[in-house]
């Protein structure tokens, strides 16, 4: 099923901006879904996350701050770093250091996010919005520019 997205701009920041894919349809972006979906459950956890947020944008988003998740061929990580330890993963992509597409996340339970549905359903539609933005910057439809990511950020993926 193909579902129409747009790569909305959250935070314009100096080192990094934070973006996240917003479903046409649906009332908030994959980040926002994933602070509702905890900041009751795992308060202490999200305000983990965030606070590395903080971090990550006031200092760059250098590889240190993440998990590589995903393949050797995407832009597939994972937040908290090997350094902390919360039950939740929030899944994004680090684009040249500079932007962060932050997308959905959940619930550590098993070892790999493989062996979890919604963690790998996660993990695989920042795959598949990785592939469309590296085409687009390959056909100059979407230019990175700093912590900027101009063009047209409104495509639709496979979501299956």
């Amino acid at each position: 099923m193909e579902r129409n997205l747009l790569i909305e701009l959250l935070e314009d920041g100096d080192k990094v901006s934070l973006y996240s894919p917003h479903f046409e349809g649906e009332e908030y972006s994959e980040f926002e879904k994933f602070l509702l979906a905890y900041k009751d459950t795992y308060p202490n956890d999200v305000r983990q996350l965030v606070y590395r947020l903080d971090i990550i944008k006031r200092d760059g988003a250098a590889d240190r701050h993440f998990r590589y998740e995903g393949k050797k061929n995407d832009r597939v990580m994972a937040l908290p770093s090997h350094l902390e330890t919360t039950s939740l993963r929030l899944y994004l992509l680090n684009i040249q250091a500079k932007i962060l597409i932050l997308g959905n996340g959940g619930l550590k339970t098993t070892a790999t996010y493989q062996e979890d549905d919604h963690l790998h359903r996660c993990v695989k539609t920042l795959q598949k919005i990785d592939i469309k933005i590296k085409q687009r910057e390959h056909e100059k439809v979407i230019v990175i520019t700093g912590t900027e990511m101009l063009g047209e950020l409104s495509f639709s993926i496979n979501d299956e």
